[in-house]
């Protein structure tokens, strides 16, 4: 038998931990105090056992945190996995997803893995989702993510097109507590399913952790998707440590981040797109050379080429200042050469 050529995985190269990475937009504003604060303590028989079903206590605690109504959260392995969820429960209803572009890359390798051929809806020049196009574009699937990876935007026609939507809205959340958007509201339409992590604003990246948020209906077919236990046990343990005594830490590194913003924006001088989020992405001659350039001064940013919007465009994800003033020049530097 001829096994299928598959062409659509996700290229992730191995930089290592050498070089400033600036290309995976984790927090690099979190103290290790904050780190030290969370990790917890591990008995034997945490590690013996497998966890609870679907690691409801934690799903639990997420709910409690952010006044959800109890089963509406699904705990995935990571917010990639929670799209993979979604999607799959898409191609349960009949596979036509939308994607609105530029957007994650990952959506696009998902879908793919999966089966599914997604159709293109883009943003405008301005930024603005057309929701007149979107419903009529005959998809019964649309993903969306706000803010959106890599233009920084907040999606703000979002709820209109859940009460005009005839279908279900998967809305990739991962930046929204930097934007200030902790709770999410949106699922209370009954067509959205928001994706949620815990790698971004909350800096644990590592441990693999993200979640879903649906009406309960909806969760549930979700949780039937899911593998019976998704996430480690430590892993829950240090997540339900980060939302009982973390969020203090978290909020601080949003408001440091946001000032070193501040202070990189009027210094990156070339066409640029930025929000109320941890990157900025910059519009560049030759994104690859430009990645390159950096890559020797030992900075690791992220290629977008070939993206509606993005032809050639690079990304970096905002770091301390001490790193910022450091980096600044580099790009410049990389950008005239």
């Amino acid at each position: 038998m001829q096994m299928p050529e598959f062409d659509f995985a996700y290229d992730e190269p191995d930089v290592g931990y050498g070089k400033v990475r600036l290309h995976f937009n984790e927090n690099l504003f979190l103290p290790e105090d904050y780190y030290r604060e969370i990790t917890p303590s591990v008995e034997p028989w945490e590690l013996r056992y497998y966890t609870d079903p679907n690691n409801r206590r934690l799903a639990g605690r997420i709910e409690a945190f952010h006044g959800l109504p109890s089963g509406s959260v699904v705990v995935t392995a990571g917010a990639d996995e929670g799209l993979r969820l979604a999607m799959q429960l898409a191609a349960h209803i009949d596979g036509r997803l939308a994607i609105v572009e530029p957007t994650y890359g990952m959506a696009r390798v998902i879908a793919r893995q999966i089966g599914i051929r997604p159709l293109v809806a883009t943003y405008g020049e301005d930024l603005a989702l057309d929701v007149d196009g979107l419903v009529k574009l005959g998809a019964t699937t649309a993903y969306i993510c706000s803010p959106n990876n890599p233009t920084g935007h907040v999606v703000r026609e979002v709820e209109e097109l859940a009460a005009r939507f005839n279908g279900l809205i998967i809305l990739d959340g991962a930046y929204a507590e930097f934007a200030g958007y902790w709770a999410p509201r949106l699922y209370e339409y009954g067509n959205v399913v928001e994706v949620r992590t815990f790698s971004k604003a909350w800096g644990l990246a590592g441990l693999r952790v993200g979640y879903v948020v649906a009406h309960k209906r909806t969760a549930e077919r979700l949780r039937a998707l899911s593998p019976p236990h998704p996430i480690s046990s430590f892993s829950a343990r240090v997540v339900e440590n980060a939302l009982e005594r973390g969020r203090g830490y978290v909020e601080r590194s949003i408001q440091e981040m946001a000032r070193v913003r501040e202070w990189t924006l009027p210094r990156v001088a070339f066409d640029k797109y930025h929000g109320p989020v941890n990157f900025i992405t910059v519009k560049t001659p030759n994104a690859e050379q430009t990645a390159a350039a950096l890559e020797r001064e030992g900075y690791v940013v992220r290629v977008l080429g070939g993206k509606p919007l993005c032809p050639s465009c690079i990304r970096f994800t905002l770091a301390p200042l001490e790193v910022m003033e450091r980096f600044v020049p580099a790009l410049e530097k990389a950008l005239k050469s």
